[in-house]
């Protein structure tokens, strides 16, 4: 029986994963059809009439395992998969996906939902609210009622910035930068915590279960007096990350929710990225030498 953790297309062989020859014929057959223009529904009728099994026993296909196949990057050669279908044509098929949306289905996509809690307004701060009009089409409001700035924007433009920006990041990685904690932070509560452990410490009879709960109480003081001294640790994790990443031809929500904090959406429907780390990301214009 086939391990149900190796997608469709592979097997495994003597403790490798290798190609199933006839279905990594037919994954290659699926992204083939639909980039020539076949839907995921008739890429899956074509298969099930043809007698094509999904799996052992069963030839039934729906469009969601059409779907999860296209969508998929380990046939691109990822993570130590062999390689069944070129980088040219992963991009071109997760292009073609972007561009079919329809507004029902990027109303409940997955970055949809990522973002909804993610979005922020450029004048005031305040979250926006995502508004879907069937006249004017999807746009965002500041929740703000001082503010209320709408921001017309569809939800293709909105991700395709967003998948730009963390591509600067993917592409230069060294772009992240480290923050340097250069002081430490000071707090009347930790200088008296810290005062009572070493007088604690230097009893001859010290009480070391008096001296641990100090020492916690001192260590909670200390995070809640400076939270900036993570940021460090949450920038390297940040830049490893973007490093671990090939550049996007898609919103990668995992890569989305570990790296950014806020995406914050100017009134004209530009859009920059804050990251966890502190740091903004945005598409700033090259400086032109001025002509001699």
């Amino acid at each position: 029986m086939k391990n149900r953790y190796i997608p469709f297309g592979y097997r495994l062989s003597e403790g490798v994963i290798v190609p199933h020859d006839r279905e990594a014929e037919m994954v290659r057959l699926i992204f083939r059809q639909y980039i020539s223009g076949e839907s995921y529904g008739r890429i899956a009728a074509m298969l099930e009439k043809a007698g094509q099994p999904y799996s052992e026993g069963s030839s039934r296909w729906n469009k969601n395992m059409v779907g999860r196949i296209l969508q998929n990057r380990k046939y691109t050669g990822q993570d130590g998969y062999p390689k069944l279908v070129t980088e040219d044509e992963f991009r071109q098929s997760a292009l073609l996906q972007q561009a079919k949306y329809t507004r029902k289905d990027i109303h409940t996509a997955p970055e949809i939902t990522a973002l909804k809690r993610k979005v922020f307004c450029r004048e005031c701060g305040s979250p926006y609210e995502r508004i879907l009009d069937n006249r004017t089409g999807e746009k965002w409001k500041c929740k703000n009622t001082g503010c209320r700035r709408t921001t017309k924007i569809t939800d293709t433009l909105l991700t395709g910035q967003i998948i730009s920006l963390l591509n600067l990041a993917v592409e230069n990685p060294q772009r992240i930068e480290i923050p340097a904690i250069e002081s430490r932070c000071h707090d009347l509560e930790i200088t008296r915590l810290t005062n009572e452990i070493n007088r604690e410490l230097d009893k001859t009879d010290c009480d070391e279960e008096y001296a641990r709960i100090l020492i916690i109480a001192r260590a909670a003081a200390q995070y809640e007096s400076c939270p900036e001294g993570l940021l460090p640790q949450k920038a390297r994790e940040i830049k490893a990350a973007f490093e671990s990443r090939k550049l996007l031809t898609q919103f990668d929500a995992e890569l989305f929710e570990c790296a950014v904090d806020a995406v914050v959406v100017q009134p004209d429907g530009t859009v920059s990225l804050k990251l966890k780390n502190g740091q903004s990301l945005e598409n700033r214009p090259e400086r032109r030498a001025m002509p001699c």
